[in-house]
């Protein structure tokens, strides 16, 4: 007897035990998940993607961009690295807050009160780690689609066909006239239940396969729901204006987080389903009762895309806002930016490029285009891209890797990395053209255009590259739009001075040795340590001594000669 009482005793403390672990499962996860979210933050994420994954993020910024807004054309996005820059500054835990913020940085915006707006929100998430961490946590559990955006989810539905709702009604009046017939004719019931059950599952398998695959699109459009709904229920006085905002935007979606439970879980073995959920899939066979919720959610997603479309923008927005501030922490200076609409200049000190190790900083105050010059690898391609940066970045996501930006609101582009198209069989020459060509069709405009062009034309030969550049430039310049151009060609920095300002770079030669200070300097490059490096190489001196000769006779006299 007394063994019994110690193994109830035993079975009794087991199940306490049991119970408590249980119970505080849900705590230990959170904590985890927790601590995760505070190791990550301020931190490069730990994240490789695919071609297809950035595609898919884009996928959000293709559906909602308007014409009339300015956009980062795809050439400018290429040229800058700006897939380098976003998978960098994307510590987002969700869909909606990584599309958002490749959304920001393709459409800059010219209005000072909204990149305040920004920064505040930034600022308030830099200096609130516990809010932040709560925050990122709710994002976390709405979590990242594989495949296809939440954009593309929603574009989906807008020509999805439905069957009528009499149509998925007519299984539980036929279940219904059956069971009546037992009361009349018991055999001839008991024969019409088994037929009707049969058909029933028959048209549910058959309807089951055609609709299943709208199930993921319409859970996500429901957690979507949910996490506006659970995140909007918090008091954050700094972010009222968002949660309000979700709180007014999620009315009239409020059924799909209800409705959503009798879609079932699909993919889900019936060893692992519990009694209860055994018991609906059977129900949901019987009846089709899910497919009339489905209907009912499919029509309120179609009716409420608008509403939508503002919760993913505003969940985006302050995951975005979080991620720009743990971007800041990789930072080891940055600014605001300070724009205005006045005329065109720009006023840059200490900025560095952000994916440069050991970055040198450099500074330039200019209201005239400038023209670049120095010898390969002395760090004017990298002086161009950190320029169009640091505009970009203020303009966007209110953070300049620099120590101060004052500059006019510009609508950047670039024509840096080009190349041959050889699906259009388009010559490097034809794709520059084309693409300075972009650049013009784009002047004037309300917002100044502020431009970065590398070698100027270097497709084709001197005497047609220099003519055609230098009257190119000459018409960015009297556009009054900023133009920062690279060139190898000295000769542009005379025919152009009126209207540039002239910027160099320097290398030294050591022995065999040449050596990069990458500080950028005043005027234009006067040295011509090419021909010294063809010694380094290990050419022979009468070869280099004819060129340098050739070369002090074209500055003296103006024109190629050979001795």
């Amino acid at each position: 007897m007394e063994n019994y009482i110690w193994y109830i005793i035993i079975g009794g403390i087991a199940l306490i035990g049991i119970i408590i672990f249980i119970a505080t499962s849900g705590k230990r996860r959170r904590n985890k998940a927790y601590a995760m979210i505070q190791s990550d933050y301020g931190r490069v994420p730990d994240r490789e993607y695919t071609e297809e994954e950035l595609l898919k993020i884009r996928s959000y910024f293709d559906l909602v961009h308007s014409e009339d807004r300015f956009a980062v054309d795809d050439i400018t996005w290429h040229d800058l690295h700006m897939d380098e820059i976003y998978v960098t500054m994307n510590a987002t835990y969700s869909s909606v807050g990584e599309e958002e913020l490749y959304r920001i940085l393709r459409e800059p915006s010219f209005d000072a009160a909204e990149l305040s707006e920004r920064d505040r929100v930034i600022r308030y998430f830099q200096d609130h780690p516990a809010e932040r961490t709560a925050l990122q946590y709710e994002y976390a559990r709405i979590g990242r689609t594989r495949k296809v955006s939440l954009a593309e989810y929603l574009n989906r539905f807008r020509n999805l066909n439905l069957k009528s709702d009499w149509y998925h009604l007519l299984p539980i009046l036929l279940i219904v006239l059956s069971v009546a017939l037992c009361f009349f004719n018991v055999m001839f019931g008991i024969l019409a239940v088994l037929v009707t059950i049969i058909a029933n599952l028959y048209s549910y398998y058959k309807i089951k396969a055609q609709v299943e695959p709208w199930y993921v699109s319409l859970s996500a459009m429901a957690y979507l729901v949910n996490a506006a709904y659970k995140i909007s229920r918090e008091s954050v006085p700094e972010l009222e204006q968002y949660y309000e905002k979700l709180r007014k935007e999620t009315k009239p979606v409020m059924s799909l987080r209800r409705d959503l439970k009798w879609l079932g879980e699909g993919g889900k073995g019936v060893l692992s389903m519990t009694i209860t959920e055994i018991l609906m899939d059977y129900f949901r066979m019987m009846t089709h009762f899910d497919f009339i919720k489905f209907n009912h959610m499919v029509r309120s997603v179609q009716k409420n895309e608008e509403h939508i479309l503002e919760i993913m923008h505003t969940l985006g927005f302050l995951e975005a806002m979080i991620s720009v501030a743990s971007f800041r922490e990789l930072l080891p200076f940055y600014t605001v930016g300070e724009f205005d609409h006045e005329k065109a200049h720009l006023e840059l000190h200490d900025g560095y490029h952000t994916m440069v190790r050991n970055p040198v900083a450099n500074s330039i105050t200019v209201s005239r285009p400038v023209l670049l010059t120095g010898s390969n690898a002395s760090g004017k391609s990298t002086f161009l891209r950190m320029t169009a940066l640091a505009v970009l970045l203020g303009e966007t996501v209110s953070t300049v890797p620099a120590h101060s930006l004052k500059a006019s609101f510009f609508r950047v582009f670039s024509s840096m990395a080009l190349s041959d198209d050889l699906q259009k069989g388009e010559s490097y020459f034809v794709v520059e053209i084309k693409s300075l060509k972009r650049i013009m069709d784009a002047l004037p405009g309300d917002v100044p255009v502020l431009s970065f062009v590398d070698e100027v034309l270097r497709g084709t030969n001197t005497v047609e590259r220099i003519s055609a550049s230098s009257e190119i430039l000459r018409k960015f310049a009297e556009t009054g739009s900023l133009i920062f151009a690279a060139t190898h060609d000295i000769e542009l920095t005379g025919l152009l001075e009126p209207w540039y300002e002239n910027y160099h770079f320097e290398e030294q030669v050591d022995g065999n040795e040449v050596k990069f200070d990458y500080v950028l300097r005043p005027g234009k490059a006067t040295t011509r340590n090419a021909i010294k490096l063809l010694g380094m190489m290990g050419y022979e001196e009468g070869v280099i001594q004819k060129a340098e000769e050739t070369a002090e006779r074209f500055v003296r006299e103006g024109k190629w000669t050979l001795s």
